[in-house]
């Protein structure tokens, strides 16, 4: 029997932890072209992905000489019971354990070094979330699942708990066929979505999603923080209640499985980490690439929602830091929580020096 390059890729692919392989050709991807222009137009990109749309489209301005692509999955889902007995944030699986950008272009690197010793001349270009096409477009075109509505890239065996990477190359590879749409219309997702950021026809606003919210750098008004809950970075919510993700593989090791709670952190601890211990604990994850204060501003925010006034002593020290986007969030939060957040607010605004922040406090007072 003929064993194929596509064979041999595919089975070294799978001893060295590669989940799914597929191929599709180097041709244009003209459905995201489509679909970023109309969301371009209705403003509901999220700025994360490419912004020339010809690039988002065609491969060969990103590689003249590309005559095949290969698409990589891996899944992630790692069931997880371990109690968290206080006021605790949530953390989207897609940053639980390692950075999965890191973890899927070892893995690809690897790959592309097997082809080459099999090949000869052999040229690629590798990427993890990072590169112009879209991910899930080409997983989708070579064969590794479908679309739900919630926009996710679904698979049969790994439902939507699935990293994705591909690497374009100089190859003739025989190209998979697309798996035929298999969403269940169940509208679950929609439905359940906290930003209100999915549409029916497999729309979405992007810049409601909460996922996107919790990344963000720019102000986020009241009305979403009461929506952002306690989540600290992502969102899992629309996964969590599609029917396609019950009956997965689950993962039990490897390098998706979180240390202690970090995944559940307490919002306590989280508020006040340090330097030291944000490189620890979420640098080498992918919920650290903002930066310590994105996370504490969530946390500060998830606290606001909490309404617990056991964490209005942690966030009065908060008031002393020298960040003034930290300390406008404090204020929200101490505001929101209420009892004696309003003698702390009181007796802060004697003391603050920022204008923008003695406006957000009295402002506050001036409310109730």
């Amino acid at each position: 029997m003929l064993v194929t390059l596509e064979d041999k890729i595919r089975r070294y692919g799978r001893s060295i932890g590669i989940d799914l392989i597929g191929f599709t050709t180097a041709a244009p991807f003209l459905r995201i072209g489509e679909v970023q222009q109309q969301r371009l137009e209705m403003n509901c990109l999220s700025g994360f992905e490419e912004q020339d749309i010809e690039k988002r489209v065609n491969p060969l301005l990103t590689m003249e000489n590309t005559k095949s692509i290969i698409a990589i999955g891996i899944g992630y889902y790692h069931k997880d019971e371990r109690s968290v007995e206080e006021a605790h944030g949530e953390i989207a699986r897609t940053a639980w354990g390692r950075d999965y950008h890191y973890v899927l272009m070892d893995k690809l690197l690897r790959l592309m070094e097997y082809i080459k010793k099999n090949t000869g001349e052999f040229e690629y270009k590798a990427f993890v979330d990072t590169g112009p096409l879209s991910d899930r477009e080409v997983a989708y075109r070579a064969g590794l699942g479908w679309f739900g509505k919630n926009n996710m890239f679904i698979t049969e065996d790994y439902g939507s708990w699935v990293f994705l990477g591909y690497a374009l190359t100089n190859l003739s590879l025989m190209p998979d066929q697309p798996i035929i749409e298999s969403c269940l219309q169940c509208n679950l997702c929609i439905e359940a979505c906290p930003g209100r950021a999915l549409k029916d026809g497999y729309n979405m606003n992007a810049r409601k999603c909460m996922s996107y919210v919790t990344q963000t750098k720019e102000e986020i008004d009241e009305e979403t923080r009461g929506k952002m809950k306690n989540f600290i970075y992502g969102c899992d919510v629309c996964q969590n209640v599609c029917p396609h993700n019950k009956h997965i593989v689950h993962k039990t090791e490897g390098d998706f499985i979180p240390e202690g709670n970090t995944h559940r952190p307490s919002i306590r601890k989280l508020i006040q980490m340090s330097n030291k211990e944000f490189k620890v604990l979420y640098k080498n994850t992918a919920a650290g690439w903002r930066g310590k204060n994105y996370l504490r501003r969530n946390a500060i925010i998830a606290a606001g929602n909490t309404k617990n006034p056991g964490l209005l002593l942690y966030l009065a020290e908060v008031l002393k830091d020298e960040s003034v986007m930290i300390r406008k969030y404090a204020v929200w939060a101490i505001h929101k929580i209420g009892g004696e957040g309003k003698d702390i607010l009181r007796k802060h605004l004697l003391l603050e020096k920022d204008q923008e922040i003695i406006t957000e406090i009295t402002k506050c007072l001036e409310g109730d």
